[in-house]
């Protein structure tokens, strides 16, 4: 069964932060990825440089998708694949990829473990404190 993905409903939090982190520099690496394959492997150019290029593209995009709902998490993980496949042309990839695969898993889940226990931490104070509490009103 699959853990519940769903973002907390705070601006900043875990989950989201080390996700598109993650995400981020994982786009940052397909490009370099394309560059080494560049001098490695001159014949497969093409293929390299569009499947580094889409990739990075579709995980900038992704990172900056995270913010409301739960689905490009999914896709996030989707995104490791082609990741992971860059190591036919760079071999080093295959070893990057799946670290990086790993690190987005343990950031998603870890996140949204993180951000439960301060939504369970400010529903207790809020509880204690309802002068404090945010109103729907102000957006807080």
């Amino acid at each position: 069964m699959l853990p519940d993905l769903t973002p907390s409903r705070r601006p900043h939090g875990a989950q989201r932060m080390l996700s598109s982190t993650t995400l981020t520099v994982e786009a940052l690496v397909a490009f370099f990825a394309a560059l080494v394959s560049h001098q490695l492997n001159p014949a497969d150019r093409l293929p390299v440089w569009s499947l580094s290029l889409v990739t990075a593209l579709l995980l900038v995009a992704c990172a900056g998708m995270l913010r409301k709902r739960g689905w490009p998490y999914v896709l996030g993980a989707v995104l490791q694949i082609p990741m992971i496949l860059l190591g036919i042309w760079v071999p080093a990839m295959w070893i990057v990829g799946i670290l990086f695969a790993a690190l987005y898993v343990f950031g998603v889940l870890k996140g949204h473990t993180l951000d439960a226990q301060k939504d369970a931490v400010d529903a207790r104070y809020w509880a204690a404190h309802p002068e404090d509490a945010p109103s729907a009103s102000t957006g807080d």
